[in-house]
């Protein structure tokens, strides 16, 4: 593959990876935009359908915060995917300055956001969610990073013992 060839390939893996975090921000602020009632309706469905499947009672309540860590879980991983990306990809602007901090920072904004929406709903925002989403984020961000560091490694240890 020449090097113009990984560049296209990189640049549109680059869009295809920031269309996905906009999709997942929309995802879960649109769970925010929801009102009370709907939402309920809405973990109501998912739970009834988890325990048909699953054939054991789930509370709601702890299914409605593995699901705020489980959307940014998601998010951060996302994120670390594309951070990764863009820092393969020197002549590109995001990638120069960038450092393992910049991006869990967006990861928290988006949550703080996240529950400044439901203020607007009528339902109440809670600290405590930002701490969930933040630490869903922070777990699928480093967890992420981790693996592409260990594939590397890996990658690296590959050539050097098979020239």
């Amino acid at each position: 593959m020449t090097e113009n060839e990984r560049k296209r390939r990189n640049r549109r893996t680059g869009w295809l990876l920031g269309a996905l975090i906009a999709v997942t921000v929309l995802f879960i602020w649109g769970n925010s935009m929801q009102n009370g009632t709907a939402s309920g309706e809405t973990s109501g469905f998912v739970r009834s359908l988890l325990e048909s499947l699953l054939g054991v009672p789930i509370d709601e309540f702890l299914l409605r915060k593995a699901a705020h860590f489980s959307e940014y879980a998601l998010l951060g991983a996302e994120s670390a995917a594309l951070l990764n990306l863009l820092r393969g990809a020197d002549d590109h602007p995001l990638a120069r300055g960038r450092n393992l901090l910049d991006v869990p920072a967006l990861g928290i904004l988006t949550a703080l956001i996240d529950e400044t929406i439901q203020i607007f709903t009528g339902r109440g925002p809670m600290v405590a969610d930002v701490w969930i989403d933040t630490a869903g984020f922070l777990t699928g961000f480093f967890l992420t990073v981790l693996v592409f560091r260990l594939c590397r490694i890996h990658s690296r240890k590959e050539r050097t013992t098979h020239p």
